[in-house]
């Protein structure tokens, strides 16, 4: 990627332009013809460095619930295991990580007891009694924004990739969605494509007016439903190769300050407070990329020292089994 690809790459990340024309407002901020943009987005999804353009929801104000699940597998059966876990329609994330509990994956079902049935099955089906679901229990931070503009080092430190903090939440209510509403979502969710009218194909489907098209998505940003809405990157491809989920111990009456503590910091881009388990007593949960391993751990070494967090872990990504968007209503 060149400079104007890096620049056209942060801006519509997490600020895509609502509007019918979107990328002629974003190639009017930038300064450049709105031809070149289209071109370079188009050119960047076909390498796969965007892996999607259009909103990231959020899955409880759809009225689904989602977990973090952790597991211990026998290592000579993590590759049979990983397999059948991602054949699974609500596993997006899903990473081998060392340590005992070394398969990690999240798990979207549209209700607790379809969450809970789904893991009985993989517990039954396997063989395998340790999968633990470690629901968030407050979100401190979600915010995932490779800034690719400013240079790799500030303070003496490598740079974060990501945005702004975003304030701490407890799991909100579900939307009131209608049967139209949900099959806006159906074709939303897909992705757009990089051309002048992106909703146009949309509102011809829902016979919906364009206009109408751009204010449900304003206003599922202004509420929530919509998380952001924008560019969803591979971050491998961004020169972030390495994953690092810090996890750290901290007494209950001090884990909200700690959080919020560390959801302050750029760097990292996802900060939750889980439960904990009988083997694993981390509370609190960061995850955090780099440019190398060692570049992650000098991070969240700064980061622990700043919220005054002494017992910790990095668990690291040491491979990838399983990278998607989840699929609502289907």
């Amino acid at each position: 990627m060149d400079n104007l690809d890096k620049q056209i790459l942060t801006a519509i990340q997490s600020d895509l332009p609502v509007t019918e024309h979107p990328f002629d407002a974003a190639a009017a901020r930038l300064g450049i013809g709105a031809a070149e943009v289209i071109d370079r987005v188009d050119r960047l999804l076909a390498d796969g460095v965007i892996r999607r353009l259009g909103p990231v929801f959020d899955s409880r104000r759809l009225g689904y619930v989602s977990t973090l699940v952790a597991a211990k597998i026998p290592t000579d059966r993590l590759d049979e295991v990983a397999a059948t876990v991602n054949r699974l329609a609500g596993v997006t994330h899903n990473y081998a990580r060392r340590g005992a509990y070394n398969l990690w994956f999240t798990l979207t079902e549209a209700s607790q007891a379809a969450l809970d049935g789904t893991l009985e099955r993989l517990r039954s089906e396997t063989g395998i009694s340790e999968f633990h679901s470690l629901p968030a229990l407050a979100v401190y931070k979600i915010r995932v924004h490779f800034d690719l503009t400013d240079g790799e080092r500030q303070r003496g430190q490598e740079r974060g990739p990501y945005g702004p903090r975003n304030g701490r939440r407890a799991p909100t209510e579900p939307a009131a969605l209608t049967d139209e509403q949900k099959e806006f979502v159906r074709l939303i969710q897909e992705g757009l494509r990089p051309q002048r009218d992106p909703f146009a194909a949309i509102a011809e489907r829902l016979g919906w007016p364009e206009a109408r098209v751009v204010e449900q998505i304003r206003e599922w940003v202004d509420a929530g439903v919509i998380r952001r809405f924008g560019a969803v990157v591979q971050h491998q491809k961004l020169g972030y190769r390495a994953g690092g989920l810090a996890v750290f111990c901290v007494p209950p009456e001090k884990v909200d300050a700690a959080g919020e503590a560390l959801a302050k910091h750029p760097e990292v881009s996802h900060c939750y407070r889980r439960p904990p388990l009988h083997d694993f007593p981390y509370n609190l949960f960061a995850m955090t990329h780099g440019r190398s391993q060692d570049a992650v751990r000098r991070t969240v070494e700064r980061l622990a020292e700043d919220a005054g967090l002494t017992d910790y872990a990095v668990l690291f990504s040491v491979r990838e089994f399983k990278k998607t968007s989840m699929r609502y209503f289907i």
